[in-house]
């Protein structure tokens, strides 16, 4: 028997995480964040690890920047429901190119939106996006109203048009760059990883990209237990699990979206990275792996 144990050679979701985090110094953007949330008039407090936000109603933001890992994360919480329906519905909408999504607080079983912004600078358009949704789904329609209004996004045919090419132009550019080998096909992508194949499917109005990855699911949709599971995997990370009928049957995706007004190639790195780190925490704890 050897006395050395052998190293293990870092997975593809490590090696693109590394290339991406040496390219991006250390950040506080602290300042922008605050001037940011004074322009869109919200009662907000710093707190030790970033901001609580007052929503409608009795509702709290909390958001902060994770400098390790080079994001800005947010999460607000919803009526949570154990109804199997309404959790397919949801997990169905985590396949919606959003950059925000539902899930599981792991710590508390609590059922909120989430989203996380890899930043390598302060990208003003990007986290305007994820208010404006979140806003959205917590019924917050003034703050939804109020960050659509500053981000200014394209109007009109002709301007999404102009944005969507500007992103598929940029999301190319950004796989070379992260070495990751990819070919379109019908404006769809098809990213060669380790695992197999990540699709990158830009939004028509070249608000975001999204990467999915299908996974191996067995189970159906009519136990909560499964559904809820499914919710709780997708607190963790940048990616969450979503469900899509298939002709098949129920199809499993393990899914991330970045923003994509000023895509740069660490945020594409990033997108597949928290793919495949999804996917493959997936595989281990449905013992698939």
């Amino acid at each position: 028997m050897s006395l050395f144990r052998k190293k293990r050679e870092p997975s593809q979701a490590e090696r693109l995480a590394a290339w991406r985090l040496d390219s991006i110094p250390s950040r506080d953007f602290s300042t922008q964040v605050d001037a940011l949330l004074a322009e869109l008039d919200l009662d907000a407090q710093r707190e030790r690890n970033g901001w609580v936000v007052h929503t409608a109603g009795d509702g709290l933001l909390f958001f902060g920047w994770i400098d390790e890992d080079r994001v800005l994360s947010g999460y607000a919480g919803l009526d949570d429901t154990h109804d199997p329906g309404e959790l397919t519905a949801l997990l169905r909408r985590n396949l919606d190119p959003w950059l925000v999504w539902f899930a599981l607080d792991e710590g508390d079983d609590a059922l909120g939106v989430r989203f996380k912004l890899p930043l390598d600078a302060f990208d003003r358009s990007a986290v305007l996006l994820a208010l404006d949704t979140t806003g959205g789904m917590i019924g917050d329609d003034a703050l939804a109203a109020r960050a659509r209004e500053l981000r200014d996004p394209p109007a009109g045919e002709m301007a999404e048009q102009a944005a969507d090419a500007q992103t598929r132009s940029a999301l190319a550019a950004g796989l070379e760059a992260a070495s990751l080998p990819a070919r379109e096909r019908d404006g769809i992508w098809e990213v060669e990883v380790e695992r197999g194949v990540v699709h990158a499917i830009p939004r028509d109005t070249g608000e975001s990209v999204l990467f999915m990855h299908e996974l191996r699911f067995d189970d159906g949709t009519s136990d909560p237990a499964i559904l809820r599971w499914m919710l709780m995997c997708s607190d963790w990370s940048g990616a969450r699990l979503g469900l899509a009928p298939l002709p098949g049957g129920e199809g499993a995706f393990a899914a991330s979206s970045v923003a994509a007004a000023d895509l740069q190639p660490q945020a594409v790195a990033w997108g597949v990275e928290q793919v495949l780190r999804l996917a493959d925490d997936y595989d281990v704890k449905a013992g698939h792996a």
